[in-house]
């Protein structure tokens, strides 16, 4: 249960008060008009956009959860910046990090907000929701879980879903995650020799957790039309001469996906353009800056003819990593209703991405 926050108190005289001299209240009203309580709140709009930029580290993530554009969730948080009177984001080339005072007020925002809608909820005479928190990786949550969360929403009302954008292992705990989507390798499950490296930790201990494949992680390469010559897609080796995005959370998919290909001349990693999530990438591309390799799951709709900006595969080869996209669940915690409820409906919709691929 969220503790309540005590609003600061300030004490002021009535604006028609002569200094030196005692207002000429009637009793009643002495006691309160000469100690006037006013609360020191942030805007709490921002506070809302904050909420959501913090937990998805991610100000596009966060605008495509509250129906904002980017620019009015950027605006919002510097407002709340200003009106605190320090930066609550770290802006980096490409991704934010929270300062120590964006940590703590991440953590009392989110206490404040949960208790405000619960509160709220009662009043109405509502039941109260039961809250599941799932982390994703940011890619996943912006290109696969978000334009599906409507459907989870009329099918169980009675749940409340809250996405937190990561690619550190998942802590399965209560308070932290009840359950999680990452990518990596899974135990006992073999990989391909030679296919393009997954470097990320799927979860901090295996211990206690049941791991539901979703989809295997094959990686694509995508970009506008207008960049292959003669507008069809290419040999890998010709690919390789092209500008190739990059991103810092699997530097080596580029050269692994290049050497799978029988490709001997394998461009740097750090020569080319860097973006911290593939989400970021697809955008790149989208602007015509280079080729992206993208994991097949989160490209959008493919041109097929026509436009020369239209998005269309770089190249015919499918090449498959050394890791799956997997639904991490605490196994304890398998028969929750709740829990169960997300699971049978994370794998409908993962089921029904691999029929129709």
């Amino acid at each position: 249960m969220a503790k309540a926050i005590i609003p600061e108190l300030s004490c002021r005289h009535h604006s028609g008060a002569v200094p030196g001299r005692q207002p000429n209240f009637p009793p009643a009203m002495d006691a309160l008009g000469s100690c006037m309580a006013r609360r020191t709140l942030p805007p709490l709009n921002a506070l809302r956009g904050f909420d959501a930029a913090a937990r998805h580290l991610s100000f596009s993530l966060a605008a495509a959860e509250l129906g904002l554009t980017q620019g009015a969730v950027s605006r919002q948080v510097r407002a709340l910046e200003e009106w605190l009177g320090q930066p609550l984001f770290r802006r980096l080339t490409r991704r934010v990090e929270l300062t120590e005072a964006g940590r703590a007020l991440a953590r009392l925002a989110a206490e404040t907000l949960g208790a405000l809608e619960e509160g709220a909820t009662r009043l109405r005479g509502g039941a109260a929701r039961q809250r599941l928190v799932l982390g994703a990786l940011p890619s996943i949550t912006s290109a696969w879980l978000m334009p599906r969360l409507d459907r989870f929403a009329r099918r169980h009302p009675e749940l409340e879903l809250r996405l937190l954008s990561s690619i550190e292992p998942a802590v399965l705990a209560p308070g932290v995650l009840d359950l999680a989507i990452r990518v990596g390798k899974l135990p006992g499950r073999r990989y391909q020799p030679g296919a393009p490296r997954v470097e990320l930790q799927m979860v901090a201990g295996w211990e206690g957790v049941v791991a539901e494949p979703l989809f295997p992680d094959v990686l694509v390469p995508v970009c506008r039309r207008d960049l292959l010559p003669g507008g069809r897609p290419l040999a890998a080796a010709a690919l390789a001469q092209l500008p190739l995005l990059h991103t810092t959370t699997r530097p080596h998919a580029w050269p692994d996906w290049l050497r799978a290909q029988g490709v001997k001349r394998i461009p740097d990693p750090g020569a080319g353009p860097g973006f911290g999530h593939f989400f970021m990438a697809l955008e790149a591309a989208r602007r015509g800056e280079g080729v992206a390799l993208l994991p097949d799951i989160l490209l959008p709709p493919l041109a097929e003819g026509g436009a020369p900006e239209g998005l269309v595969r770089a190249s015919t080869a499918r090449i498959g990593s050394a890791g799956d996209y997997a639904l991490l669940l605490p196994a304890a915690r398998l028969a929750e209703p709740g829990l169960a409820a997300l699971r049978a409906w994370l794998l409908e919709e993962a089921a029904a991405m691999r029929a129709a691929a």
